[in-house]
């Protein structure tokens, strides 16, 4: 992204100076769309991001295994800029965040989702974004609908339901290239669906004035159909949509215009090129028509640019699909004379260089049950050559999962579901779908029809990432959010009268139990804020934030700018019939459903138990994780009365520890010589420590006495532990916070601000028995939906990669689906499936 905005710099700089240079020439319109275009581009990077889930649907007190991959949506390469990714799950029925991750990223992410029990029989919505993706549409999220199941006592599906719900709900019309016109007969492509958003097979005719039948139609795939249309002037028409029951729904066209341009185009007939056919209603005198621009571009990058005229009643253009850079949608759109968009059409260009060879087999076709699986994996590019990438791999019993036909994958994902969103109506199934049905359809080389079938979807597309109205009418997203390189801490610091302090340092600790603190410091800008950024913590963390003047003062006044707001959700108004489903499609998922959740539960309470066995050995009084050192030479304990009316934290040694000397050196500042050490070191200062962290002698003299719980100093043999570094001795600050145990409600001190905050999701284990040897909790039946979930396999440099897991109880397939991307960003998908009897 960064190289993004160069770019866009020099490209901006080439066309100022190009401008400059010839200004007494006016620069052509598609010169000026070409400019526009890349201005935007390159000014306004987006991103994507996707992910793998190990299956569709869980019940309540599962887990759901997830593996985030980020690429850059103007390149579909990868994207390693954001660092951070969150994910929600949200009730879309009330718009409510029922959980929110935030996973540490590099161009993939990985984590999972502990469904709370407590959850509803209903429809959820995972959704995934990075902050910077929030600066535009949230549309541009990536969002997958999952059913969650509490129990089994719900309305079952019954024959008259189901034909309820597969019944035509409405039908809409786009006619290609964008409008109808009046005597120019043109193509008009339409999808039906029913209650749910699905497609509906079904077939009608159109009348005109409600008397003369001019038209009929029938659907050719999902719902979508197209038929020729020859509007006349002053008629009024309308379609006529058959019913299962022999009724009809009666839909009014798209009124047409009196004049005007249609498009057409051919992107089946010709395996090398693309015909694209322009007709004007009212073409202009010879010598009078001006230049007709027609720009095709793919993801923001100008293929080819086109011209046509005013003065012609029709012409055709060429387009070499060899002048289309990659695989996926392109745009193409012609323009006024002035520059303005008059028709577009989205086409699928498909050459197969995204596209990876990915295989992934077991080393046999049957097993027994609780017999170990291994898995071969082999990924290619289009050329043959061995590829290196990261891969997700999901092993789940067929009996229990049933995935939707031709659903979603990384494949579909990036170059077609993120590109292009189904533009219908608004009803709710708009709304909750708002994603093309059956993608993998149109990538199964096996399905005959489907490259006819795809540029049909294409004509029934009206969604995309930007449009030229934008661009042209100069709408810049409001760029609220930044790239995140990492975890942030941000607030204020200013005087108690709201006024701004010059010279002001702070200093932000963050602490957890048992791990040694991160120290960071800084200052504030002309408006008094501050910023700690790229930070890298998990879990939640104690934040420890100190400002301090220069003179030392520290009445000042510290803010905590609240963690990353979520995006707001709009409740949606979802049918009941959405959640009606039959159980006996999913009678074993149900049935063994709770006992896996038990298992898993237990399989993570003997993990852990495992652990404490090997690490608890004998009893032993409790340790501070601070001190790598065993017995301190001297402890100060210190307590209010101690440290009340001290300046400095070094002055509380003075006369109270054996060999110790304090020498003050300024206003509240002092150094400290421990007698009877070697000279080791080119000074004579101990090594100094707060917390078990190293530090200057300087943080130690900003650190307010009070805050000092005890100080250890470690002299001669007591110090070897430290090597070299502790030849003038040790002085261990501990202070009250870096304890465990400290109580963090008794802080009350001017110039510190104290808060809990939570870092990056810790990454679980998938926990799956492993029955290569007899233990006695193998008695427990196994009957898991999910077998086997690894997100984290990697192929070396001959494009291979093993990984094994044990089978469970269950008998019959099982299937393996593999989702991933190159080193490069090109990705790719393989499914499997083994017997086990």
């Amino acid at each position: 992204m960064k190289n993004n905005l160069t770019y866009c710099f020099i490209t901006l700089l080439s066309l100022l100076c190009f401008t400059n240079a010839s200004h007494a020439q006016e620069q052509p319109v598609y010169e000026k769309l070409r400019a526009t275009l890349t201005k935007y581009r390159y000014s306004y990077p987006q991103e994507k991001v996707y992910l793998h889930l190990d299956k569709p649907y869980y019940m309540a007190g599962e887990t759901m295994w997830l593996k985030g991959y980020l690429f850059d949506a103007s390149s579909n390469g990868v994207d390693s800029v954001s660092r951070v990714l969150y994910v929600d799950l949200v009730q879309p029925a009330t718009g409510k965040v029922i959980v929110h991750k935030v996973l540490k990223a590099l161009a993939v992410s990985v984590g999972d989702i502990q469904l709370p029990d407590t959850l509803a029989n209903d429809l959820y919505r995972i959704r995934a974004y990075t902050n910077y993706m929030r600066n535009f549409s949230e549309s541009l999220f990536f969002e997958k609908d999952v059913r969650v199941w509490q129990n089994t006592n719900m309305s079952s599906m019954n024959e008259n339901k189901a034909q309820a719900l597969n019944e035509v709900a409405s039908i809409s019309f786009f006619p290609e290239g964008g409008y109808l016109v009046e005597n120019l007969e043109s193509r008009l492509a339409f999808k039906v669906v029913n209650k749910l958003g699905k497609g509906v097979e079904t077939s009608g005719f159109v009348l005109a004035n409600d008397k003369d039948t001019v038209g009929v139609f029938s659907t050719a795939h999902l719902g979508h159909g197209v038929f020729n249309f020859h509007p006349e002037a002053n008629n009024i028409y309308a379609a006529y949509v058959k019913k299962s029951d022999g009724s009809y729904i009666k839909q009014e066209l798209p009124q047409p215009q009196k004049s005007g341009y249609i498009m057409s185009v051919d992107n089946v007939t010709y395996k090398d090129k693309i015909r694209l056919y322009i007709q004007n209603s009212s073409p202009k005198s010879a010598g009078q028509g001006k230049e007709l621009p027609i720009i095709v571009q793919q993801r923001g990058e100008v293929c080819m640019i086109a011209k046509g005229s005013e003065s012609s009643k029709s012409f055709v253009a060429n387009i070499p699909k060899n002048q289309i850079p990659d695989d996926g949608v392109v745009q193409i759109t012609l323009f006024s004379p002035e520059g303005l968009p008059i028709c577009e059409r989205l086409i699928f260009v498909e050459h197969g260089n995204r596209t990876l060879q990915v295989n992934v087999s077991s080393n046999k076709t049957e097993y027994k049950s609780r017999e170990e699986v291994d898995l071969n994996i082999e990924v290619k590019d289009a050329e043959g050559k061995p590829v290196q990438g990261t891969f997700s791999v999901a092993v789940t019993d067929a009996s229990q999962v049933k995935g939707e036909p031709y659903a979603d994958n990384i494949l579909t994902y990036v170059l077609l579901n993120s590109e292009v969103k189904e533009s219908l109506s608004g009803q709710y199934y708009q709304q909750i779908q708002g994603s093309v049905e059956q993608p993998q359809y149109y990538f199964d080389n096996t399905q005959e029809n489907r490259h006819l079938h795809l540029d049909l979807l294409m004509m029934t597309q009206g969604w995309r990432r930007f449009t030229w109205q934008q661009m042209l009418n100069d709408v810049k997203p409001k760029m609220d959010y930044f790239v995140e390189q990492g975890l942030e801490i941000t607030g204020k610091a200013l005087r108690p009268n709201g006024k701004v302090t010059d010279k002001l340092t702070l200093t932000l600790m963050l602490k957890k139990p048992k791990e040694n603190p991160i120290i960071a410091m800084t200052s504030v800008d002309s408006l008094g804020r501050y910023g700690f950024y790229n930070l890298d913590f998990t879990d939640s963390v104690d934040v420890y934030l100190q400002a301090v003047k220069a003179n030392g003062a520290r009445n000042l006044t510290l803010t905590i700018d609240e963690a990353l707001s979520l995006p707001k959700t709009r409740p949606l108004q979802i049918p009941n019939e959405v959640r009606i489903f039959d159980p006996n499609a999913f009678a074993t998922f149900l049935k063994y459903s709770r006992e896996s959740i038990e298992l898993e539960k237990k399989l993570i309470t003997e993990k852990v138990q495992m652990l404490q066995e090997v690490t608890v050995t004998a009893k032993k009084e409790p340790t501070d994780s601070r001190k790598i050192y065993g017995q301190a030479s001297n402890t100060l304990k210190v307590d209010d009365t101690l440290c009340g009316g001290m300046f400095s934290v070094l002055q509380m040694l003075q006369g109270r520890i054996p060999g110790v000397q304090v020498i003050q050196t300024g206003m509240g500042t002092y150094s400290v010589l421990i007698r009877g050490q070697g000279s080791i070191n080119a000074s004579n200062d101990p090594l100094f420590l707060i917390d078990g962290m190293q530090v200057s002698s300087d943080v130690i003299n900003t650190l307010p006495p009070c805050d000092v719980e005890s100080i250890d100093v470690l002299k001669g043999a007591d110090a070897s532990i430290f090597g070299v570094r502790g030849g003038n001795g040790v002085v261990s600050v501990l202070t009250r916070k870096g304890n465990a145990n400290y109580d963090w409600s008794k802080s009350n001190i001017d110039g510190v601000k104290i808060q809990k905050r939570m870092g990056y999701a810790m990454t679980r284990e998938f926990f799956a028995p492993q029955y290569g040897q007899a233990k006695p909790e193998h008695v427990r039946p196994d009957y898991r939906s999910t077998l086997y979930w690894n997100a984290n396999i990697t192929t070396d440099a001959s494009g291979k990669a093993t990984t094994s897991f044990w089978n469970s109880d269950a008998k019959g397939n099982m299937n393996i689906k593999l989702e991933g991307m190159s080193n490069q960003g090109r990705v790719g998908v393989a499914q499997n499936e083994y017997l086990v009897r």
